[in-house]
């Protein structure tokens, strides 16, 4: 008789994707996110040309129309990938999905879940990740070394009706100088 050969799976470890589309709060906010699943022992990347993960988180922008443009091309591809099996799961978070998650929802519902901008906590659990209180101010940094964006304050409070910022992003919240210093 011959021997018998067995095949061990091999458990790889889940990667996870974030693309950042819009401005710099959305940037801030990749990197916090970033930085809490780094803590929570899961491994990330930044727009990653290797194509080496398995799970992609979409940053959106939905302030102007070209950026809503890109973020929902953006989502198309990564469900695309999805379809072709190259990605397991699309998650998408941002101030497209803040402003219209439910019409994106009808409308692609490929995508594993939709997120708002205050959500954080939410898109961890996803992940089986804690959010780490201990962590605030924390992040991984995607600018280069020479600088880095700092959040001073989110929203706004005024209802202008050319402008979706306090649908998008809440009313307006202010950082105390000490929280900015001590991130600084």
């Amino acid at each position: 008789m011959p021997p018998i050969i067995m095949k061990t799976k091999s458990i790889k470890r889940d990667k996870v994707n974030i693309i950042t589309l819009g401005c710099s709060k959305n940037m801030v906010d990749s990197e916090v996110l970033s930085g809490q699943l780094i803590a929570n022992e899961i491994d990330v990347v930044h727009e990653n040309a290797k194509k080496d993960h398995n799970i992609v988180v979409i940053n959106t922008c939905g302030f102007i129309e070209k950026a809503k443009e890109e973020s929902i091309n953006t989502i198309l591809q990564q469900v695309e990938l999805k379809r072709r099996g190259k990605l397991d799961k699309v998650y998408v978070t941002g101030c497209l999905s803040e402003r219209y998650k439910n019409n994106l929802e009808a409308e692609i519902p490929e995508v594993d879940a939709y997120f708002g901008t205050m959500e954080l906590p939410n898109i961890l659990k996803t992940f089986d990740a804690d959010y780490k209180n201990d962590l605030v101010g924390e992040r991984l940094l995607y600018t280069p070394q020479h600088y880095a964006y700092m959040k001073i304050s989110e929203g706004c409070n005024r209802t202008c009706s050319f402008c979706a910022i306090p649908l998008m992003r809440g009313q307006h919240v202010s950082r105390t100088i000490e929280s900015l210093v001590d991130e600084a």
